[in-house]
């Protein structure tokens, strides 16, 4: 064992000069019998006592301080102490390792008279658990000063002593702003604090509050916080101090009331949705059920939208959408409900109704507010409405029977022209619903394979050969089978289905005049209508020429066919798509001649090759002098503009007689052929050969 206790570098002992004797008078010899009660109070001693010689040697010591260097007072006494001291009085921390851990010791060293001679005692107390709470102190100091929370500390009258950083930032308080500060000085209210009330109860009783509070910033405004406050007693018992912790939580509110807005509220307008729409109709019912009142209920669809989001993109659609909600707005009273239904569809809610004559009033206002072009965006857009309306209780007393009606009476007015409104009738339902029906089932005709192309023939009369052909579309309901075209076509253009029903049309007939080219049928022209809607909505051009690339085929290959009416618009993206797929090479024809408005002078000016007469007169030959006369005028016409003149619905040799006479060009009818699957109408032109006329 060595002879020094520690592992510091020896050194000498302070000797302490004859001043510091007078400083430290001399330790008095007591009585022989204090003797031995002074030894039982210094061995007894919980602090270790070292008495240190002149030399650095230990002459004396207790069992509390062996038991520190972990040995014994025998062992001890002659060894080397080996540790510095620090000034007269002035605590020194060493530190000493008994089986291998850490012992912190507080050491204070005084000088003595020892058996005649100079010595030192030195006095040694364990701090080791004081050094780890001093420690665990510091880290829960810093763990508060770095809580995301505002903390708060105040004594028991509630001024505030101690906050931390995060609660500085919450509040926009300097320090020195709170420090001493009572915490009313947080409330949003000078008034009663019914919450103070609640934190001292809680707190006499030695219980946390919990809580939510309203508090004001520094600049005025004001936050929510959820508050917890703990109550902090002395060793007594005695209240001393209340630690409060502060979360704020304005935030979360605000996307709790987001997510609140947005489940009830659209988006888009700020209209209530549907689901609050229906809770407010319900309770308009119960009111004028008690009040025996009248409640109307009306969906508004704007005509045509889909063609302002497909021309002028979503954007505009979504500024169209909130133009409209603020006009209507205007006309609605402050009692009534316009909400977002869906889409393009808003549902008014109209309370306390005398009588129907003032649902009328407001809703014809609605109508006619849109006969005036909406601005958006620095576009005047002309937009329309149409509009259904349901009644309580004379429609109907359930809320969502007579959302339906309406909705029904709002179709009704479309079919009837739209920017109209039509009431509901009961005898409508039944029309309606078939409407309905045909176009949910129409939504999906597509993608099951139920429509299919039947081509009907065209012949030249100078050559007695077939040259080209008219795809008509078929759909084979899986319920109804065969439903005609003349019930489908119109309700495909009013919902907008005419656009994918219109792209497959055109991939469909590239695709069977490609396979009738390796078959090898002679050259022909497939005719097929086009929708005004197609050609206001999409770039017909690029679909029409990449479906011919695709195929091989020729763009002489195809004959588009338009109506009069689309050809009249002769604006925008429709001339735009005509110039450039004439331009390509593809023929234009006029569809149904005779039965529209065009002008001579607008059928010169668009670049169509050929004019189809509509069969309706061609049925009139030999019956109707009329009739004559109109099919007379269309073949003369076209062969003064050097267009080729189709005669559609040719049935008997009477009126394909009549038609060769005055030069008609080429005619398609039942007398030629129905319209034919495509086998059978490849068959029909591989066998055909033309009587003689």
């Amino acid at each position: 064992m060595s002879s020094r206790i520690a592992s510091v570098p020896p050194r000498r002992v302070k000797v302490f000069s004859p001043w510091d004797r007078l400083l430290v008078p001399p330790l008095e010899r007591p009585a022989q019998d204090d003797q031995s009660l002074y030894k039982r109070i210094i061995e007894g001693s919980r602090e270790g006592l070292v008495v240190v010689d002149a030399d650095g040697h230990i002459v004396f010591c207790n069992r509390a301080a062996a038991t520190f260097f972990g040995s014994t007072p025998d062992d001890l006494c002659g060894r080397e102490f080996g540790f510095p001291y620090a000034d007269l009085g002035e605590p020194a921390s060493i530190e000493i390792f008994t089986g291998g851990q850490p012992t912190f010791m507080e050491m204070i060293a005084a000088p003595i008279f020892w058996r005649d001679g100079e010595a030192t005692i030195v006095h040694l107390r364990d701090v080791t658990r004081w050094r780890e709470a001093e420690a665990q102190l510091g880290m829960q100091a810093k763990a508060l000063e770095a809580a995301a929370n505002g903390i708060l500390i105040t004594n028991r009258d509630g001024m505030i002593s101690w906050a931390n950083p995060a609660f500085i930032k919450m509040a926009g308080f300097d320090v020195e702003d709170v420090i001493g500060k009572s915490a009313t000085m947080l409330k949003a209210d000078a008034g009663d604090d019914p919450l103070s009330d609640a934190v001292a109860h809680l707190t006499a009783m030695n219980e946390t509050w919990k809580g939510r509070v309203v508090n004001r910033r520094k600049d005025g405004s004001l936050y929510t916080a959820e508050q917890t406050t703990t109550p902090i007693r002395d060793a007594t018992g005695r209240l001393s101090h209340f630690v409060t912790v502060l979360e704020d939580i304005s935030d979360r509110l605000k996307a709790e009331d987001e997510l609140v807005r947005l489940s009830e509220y659209d988006v888009l307008t700020g209209l209530p949705n549907r689901s609050v729409f229906m809770d407010r109709l319900k309770l308009a019912i119960d009111r004028a059920a008690r009040a025996d009142a009248s409640v109307a209920v009306m969906v508004m669809d704007l005509d045509n939208f889909k063609s302002v989001n497909n021309t002028l993109g979503h954007d505009v659609g979504d500024a169209l959408l909130r133009a409209v909600t603020q006009r209507v707005q205007k006309i609605t009273r402050t009692t009534d409900t316009l909400a977002r239904l869906g889409g393009d569809d808003f549902g008014i809610l109209l309370e306390d109704v005398t009588d129907m004559a003032a649902a009328s009033r407001t809703v014809r206002s609605i109508v006619n507010a849109f006969h005036k072009p909406v601005e958006v965006n620095g576009q005047s857009i002309e937009v329309t409405v149409s509009v259904g309306i349901a009644a309580y209780p004379q429609d109907d007393t359930d809320p969502l029977a007579l959302l339906r009606e309406a909705e029904l009476a709002m179709y009704q007015a479309k079919s009837e022209g739209r920017d109209a409104f039509r009431y509901f009738d009961k005898e409508m339902d039944a029309d309606i619903r078939r409407r309905v029906k045909i176009e949910a089932d129409l939504r999906h005709a597509v993608d099951q394979n139920q429509l299919w192309l039947a081509y009907q023939p065209q012949l030249d009369l100078a050559t007695g050969k077939i040259v080209g052909a008219e795809a008509l579309i078929r759909w084979n309901h899986p319920e109804r089978g065969l439903v005609s075209p003349g019930e489908f076509i119109p309700i495909a253009e009013t919902s907008g289905l005419i656009l994918p029903i219109g792209d497959w049309i055109i991939e469909e007939i590239c695709r069977q005049r490609q396979i009738w080219q390796a078959l090898g049928l002679p050259e022909m022209r497939l005719g097929f209508n086009v929708s005004g809607v197609q050609f206001r909505q999409r770039n017909l051009f690029e679909q029409v020429t990449s479906a011919l690339q695709r195929s091989g085929l020729s763009p002489s290959s195809l004959d588009i066919e338009i109506t009069e009416s689309v050809a009249m618009e002769g604006a925008g993206r429709v001339q735009e798509n005509v110039d450039r797929l004439t331009a390509a090479g593809v023929a234009m024809s006029m569809d149904d001649f005779g039965t529209g408005y065009s002008s001579l002078s607008n059928l010169q000016a668009f670049p169509i090759s050929r004019l189809k007469v509509d069969g309706s007169f061609v049925r009139g030959i030999g019956r109707t002098k009329d009739d004559e006369k109109i099919v007379e005028a269309v073949v003369r016409l076209g062969q003064s503009l050097g267009l080729t003149v189709v005669a559609e619905g040719v049935e008997t040799i009477e009126q394909l007689r009549f038609l060769k006479e005055r030069a008609c060009d080429e005619i398609q009818g039942y007398w030629l052929s129905k319209p034919l699957p495509p086998t059978e109408f490849r068959r029909f032109v591989e066998s055909f050969t033309c009587p003689d006329l």
